[in-house]
């Protein structure tokens, strides 16, 4: 009973915080012509205030604080490296806001995230071992330190790279959180769970604001906040009882966010164009230039990470082996029909936009 009021709590606080403070933050964008200007590059057709992915962070860590405050008992495993994940927390919220404001290289971008997975390397939150299916652990040694800032980079951009429609990378992460609460809550994983509800009440409350057409969009602040948190649910995989099915479950249910990443920089590296760039070629855009509507695209986005949260439910009951085969076939299905959609080439004029910051989600 205390386990389903704190979830409960949390999640309603999540709620109420993005519900308050989010018309604060769009009257400011509004006064201080803090938009996202439409141009022909960019999706929407109006002016739109794109800092509001600030409540998403007050939202997520405000309730981690309340609650650890009034029930400490819960989260002593982690406090040692409270105010680590805070600074980190901090920092990329205020890289975000800055490239929202004023648009930074990626080299810089990289830079200060690379900075950040180190500090939370040196304070104990990283992977000495890498557990391969089908092969077990292995120690990684000197690797701990690559290996860990790949993995954080990976995911603390796999939202700001799906953060181009009105209410994608909202509905993405949304579904993506409900596996995460239910594998963490019965391994007894308060801390990530907890975490967890309250982004998910503060994810539902947003997704009112941001849902096709959009009221207000996250901006990069937003996207890359709900990256971070993602990131930082692995790395805190290897301490004590967070096992490897921890760090499995953000790796699986941010499945489609990752692939879309890896499959973007591969595109624009062949293309000898900026890697870290933005452009019109990601999947929701092609999907968008095949006549499908943004409410389409964000409801086939949603569904497939439904999906694969339901493999990592079922990572944490059956037989872990046949269900990593099963995903393997579902993913290689998933690519198939995607290439039969997209079997067409794109026309030239849209392939070879370059996409503006901002637009969309």
């Amino acid at each position: 009973m205390t386990e389903f009021l704190l979830l409960a709590g949390t999640a309603l606080a999540g709620w109420l915080i993005v519900t308050v403070t989010v018309p604060f933050l769009e009257r400011f964008c509004r006064r201080r012509n803090l938009l996202d200007q439409p141009s022909p590059r960019k999706i929407h057709t109006r002016a739109t205030p794109r800092l509001t992915g600030i409540s998403l962070f007050v939202a997520l860590w405000g309730t981690v604080v309340l609650f650890s405050i009034i029930f400490p008992q819960y989260f002593t495993e982690v406090r040692i490296h409270a105010a680590i994940i805070l600074i980190g927390a901090a920092l990329t919220l205020l890289l975000g806001i800055i490239d929202d404001l004023r648009p930074l290289s990626a080299a810089m971008k990289l830079s200060v995230q690379l900075c950040v997975g180190g500090l939370l390397w040196l304070q104990g939150l990283g992977f000495a071992q890498l557990w391969i299916p089908f092969v077990g652990g292995i120690d990684l040694g000197l690797l701990s330190l690559p290996v860990t800032l790949v993995w954080f980079l990976a995911l603390v951009n796999s939202v700001n790279l799906i953060d181009g429609l009105d209410g994608l990378a909202t509905a993405t992460s949304g579904m993506a959180l409900l596996p995460l609460i239910w594998v963490s809550l019965t391994l007894a994983l308060t801390p990530i769970w907890v975490a967890a509800a309250g982004l998910f009440g503060a994810l539902v409350a947003f997704w009112r604001f941001n849902r096709p057409p959009a009221r207000v969009f996250m901006g990069d602040c937003g996207s890359l906040s709900l990256g971070y948190f993602f990131a930082v649910v692995a790395l805190l995989a290897p301490i004590k009882r967070f096992t490897a099915l921890a760090f499995f479950v953000p790796l699986i249910a941010m499945l489609l966010p990752l692939a879309e990443s890896l499959l973007s920089i591969g595109r624009r590296s062949l293309a000898r164009s900026n890697p870290m760039g933005a452009d019109m070629g990601h999947l929701h855009h092609r999907l968008m230039a095949r006549g499908w509507s943004a409410n389409r695209v964000v409801i086939v986005y949603a569904v497939v990470t439904a999906i694969f949260g339901m493999f990592c439910v079922a990572f944490r009951y059956g037989n872990r082996r046949l269900l990593a085969l099963v995903l393997g076939f579902f993913v290689l299905l998933l690519g198939a029909a995607l290439g039969i959609i997209l079997r067409r080439e794109l026309p030239s004029q849209v392939t070879g936009k370059t996409a503006g910051k901002g637009s969309g989600g």
